[in-house]
């Protein structure tokens, strides 16, 4: 018979119970979707909008998007103050930052 998470748990001293606990919680709150990032933020999406000068609307369709440009993904993260980092992960290499992936008629110098 197979043994649920909560009896596996169970069997586990409780330093490694919260180390795994902690872990669960940190890996949770890397995957967000953009709705719930603004959220989180607390911004709305007409505020949003307001900063990308486009309609609510639009910020809602971008949420709602599974597939977009880079480019649009970047300005919304922009919006929200942050940056968009593109990290490519491939077995057996270390994770590789991609670079290039910006407007060209803006200058990105840090």
């Amino acid at each position: 018979m197979a043994k649920t998470l909560e009896q596996v748990m169970k069997g586990f001293p409780n330093a490694r119970r919260k180390r795994i606990e902690q872990r669960g919680a940190e890996l949770i709150a890397e995957q967000l979707t953009l709705q719930q990032l603004r959220r989180e933020l607390n911004l709305t999406q007409d505020r949003v909008a307001d900063l990308l000068a486009v309609k609510q609307s639009h910020i809602s369709k971008i949420e709602k998007r599974s597939d977009m440009r880079i480019s649009t993904l970047r300005d919304y993260i922009e919006a929200l103050g942050g940056e968009l980092e593109l990290v490519a992960r491939i077995p057996g290499r270390k994770p590789v930052k991609l670079d290039g992936f910006y407007d060209a008629n803006i200058d990105r110098q840090s």
